[in-house]
């Protein structure tokens, strides 16, 4: 049986509640490198005012987790922080010196044999590892300057600008990390391709996939509608909000027009008022909230990095997944097989339309991303993967 390994896990936020994909990528990653029989350590800031007992209990089975109570930077002073060091606004936003230094203590006071840091912000305060003598590892769960050149497409002229500025800052920031560590981890092959001809020959770039379960329950609460057809979005992030008030405006009449009883479930918070066939939803305080049973899942665009998480988690539920032709590579996955692929409202339309008369469809589709699940994503095998990538620095 291989030695069980000491690992350092520096996250920007806590992974407990699992509310958006980054906490579930880190969560996940903790449950599985647990359950191989590693000692997993995380350090992650909480908010100083919200308090971190319940976080603290719900981490405590799972990893030591160590908890900074810290105040989040001030947008003004993190900006003025950009400026005067040219380093992006986001970086900044999350360099917090406590969790640095929680970092320091715990690398002074005791023997691991890696440090992780999740995505590029963590990259900072993870630097005590290098000081220390002990391997670091950047996993970028998605390209972070891919992100904000996208975001720069929804955004007014003087906005936009200042996104790509955001944008060429987080490329050099992200170069930088990657020469910087050790070895650095990307969740898709899509990720990889471009962060290799970024830096160049030398730097070493792995692909691992997210560790996911290939079952869990769907909530029991069925949602109105036939189908009822689930979307999730963020009104904190612009693309996400624009989208999904696009999709409920716009697209949603093509679709109520081949199926007059779908109805669509927007999660997360955004609100774009009353529409007919539409109802929106906050953020669920338990993803499964999201995917109830007999609902279908549909992820009509999405940003051009990173993994859709919310697809792997409605595999898992037993929802079936429409989704866009980008989603569908990011997920690497076969239309027909894994999911239906729909580009533009008409598609999304005779997708729902398919699955709604053709329950052996809807079922395929599940077990294909289920199968998917097992043989891509399975806990064991990722966490397997990790340490061989760790004994190997």
């Amino acid at each position: 049986m291989a030695e069980r390994l000491s690992i350092l896990i520096v996250a920007t936020k806590s992974p407990w509640p699992p509310v958006d994909g980054g906490r579930v990528v880190v969560l996940n990653t903790v449950d599985a490198l647990a359950a191989a029989g590693h000692l997993v350590t995380l350090v992650a800031p909480v908010d100083a005012a919200a308090g971190s007992a319940a976080v603290q209990a719900a981490l405590g089975g799972r990893c030591r987790a160590e908890l900074v109570p810290v105040r989040a930077r001030a947008v003004p002073a993190a900006a003025l922080s950009s400026v005067l060091r040219g380093r992006p606004l986001t970086v900044e936003r999350h360099r917090l010196w406590e969790v640095e230094e929680r970092v320091r203590r715990l690398l002074a006071a005791e023997s691991f044999d890696v440090v992780q840091a999740e995505q590029v912000q963590a990259v900072a305060q993870a630097a005590p590892a290098g000081r220390a003598g002990v391997p670091l590892v950047y996993r970028a769960h998605n390209v972070e300057s891919a992100l904000w050149t996208y975001a720069a497409a929804f955004a007014r002229p003087l906005a936009a600008m200042l996104l790509r500025l955001e944008a060429r800052r987080l490329a050099a920031a992200e170069r930088a990390a990657v020469r910087r560590a050790d070895a650095t981890i990307v969740l898709t092959e899509l990720d990889a391709a471009p962060m290799r001809r970024a830096v160049g020959p030398g730097p070493r770039i792995e692909r691992l996939p997210v560790p996911h379960a290939a079952r869990l329950p769907a909530a029991d609460a069925a949602l109105a509608g036939r189908p009822a057809v689930v979307t999730l979005a963020s009104p904190s992030w612009m693309p996400s909000r624009e989208t999904a008030l696009q999709v409920a405006a716009q697209w949603w009449p093509v679709v109520r027009r081949r199926l007059p009883g779908a109805i669509l479930h927007c999660f997360g918070g955004v609100d774009g008022g009353p529409l007919e066939g539409v109802e929106w939803h906050g953020a669920p305080a338990d993803s499964a909230a999201a995917f109830p049973r007999d609902a279908v899942l549909a992820i009509p665009a999405r940003h051009p990095t990173g993994v859709p998480v919310k697809a792997l988690e409605a595999w898992a539920r037993g929802l079936p997944v429409v989704a866009s032709s980008e989603t569908a590579a990011a997920l690497e996955a076969t239309a027909g097989r894994e999911l239906v692929v729909a580009d533009g409202p008409e598609a999304l339309a005779e997708g729902l339309e398919r699955l709604v008369g053709d329950p052996a469809l809807r079922a395929r589709l599940v077990e294909g991303g289920r199968a998917r699940l097992r043989s891509h994503h399975d806990p064991a095998i990722v966490a397997g993967r990790l340490a061989e990538l760790y004994r190997s620095l």
